[in-house]
């Protein structure tokens, strides 16, 4: 191999590995609740997310550390970035006023549009291990929560029917699920 082909690869590489490293950052910065509350539209829902379970407002002090953990697929790399891609291109032309913007307190009972179940079992692996296993298998949950997850949800999902992990586990049903008192916040907004 010439000495310049092996230069220009190696530059290349070099080049390759920059440009990835800067899209990674750039995807993990862009999740983040600080971006998201950037702009005007999204603070009251970063804002009501400090509330939590899921912001850190539990015994354990977990916390999802980007709107992306919930609000974005994750079955595949690509599918998540082509969703993040045309999800952020829809908010910032609904930020600069070029298409209309989403209605969240119209939409607040809509949850199966904007978060996804692969982003629940991403986390909530024991509930996702229950697909294949017997209840009394999964090490780390209670007997009544595996019995609970395989009945209402892999059971119902195997035959045919369709179920959401949100259909039970929202702040309607649970309080400070997810985003405590953002209907009143976004009433107050207006």
């Amino acid at each position: 191999m010439k000495k310049t082909t092996l230069g220009a690869l190696i530059v290349g590489a070099v080049i390759g590995l920059g440009i990835s490293y800067i899209a990674a950052v750039m995807v993990d910065k862009t999740g983040q609740p600080n971006f998201c509350a950037s702009c005007h539209t999204m603070k009251p829902m970063v804002d009501s997310f400090k509330f939590s379970v899921h912001g850190g407002n539990n015994p354990y002090g977990f916390a999802a550390h980007h709107c992306t953990d919930c609000h974005l697929p994750h079955n595949s790399l690509i599918g998540y970035l082509v969703a993040k891609g045309i999800s952020g291109t829809r908010d910032a032309l609904a930020e600069f006023g070029i298409i209309k913007k989403v209605d969240f307190k119209e939409n607040f009972y809509e949850m199966d549009d904007y978060v996804y179940d692969s982003a629940c079992l991403h986390c909530h692996k024991g509930i996702e291990e229950l697909k294949d296993k017997n209840v009394g298998e999964v090490v780390g949950l209670s007997q009544n929560i595996q019995k609970i997850h395989k009945e209402f949800y892999w059971d119902k999902k195997e035959n045919g029917e369709k179920v959401s992990c949100v259909k039970c586990h929202n702040d309607n049903v649970m309080s400070n699920f997810a985003h405590p008192n953002l209907l009143e916040s976004l009433d107050s907004s207006n």
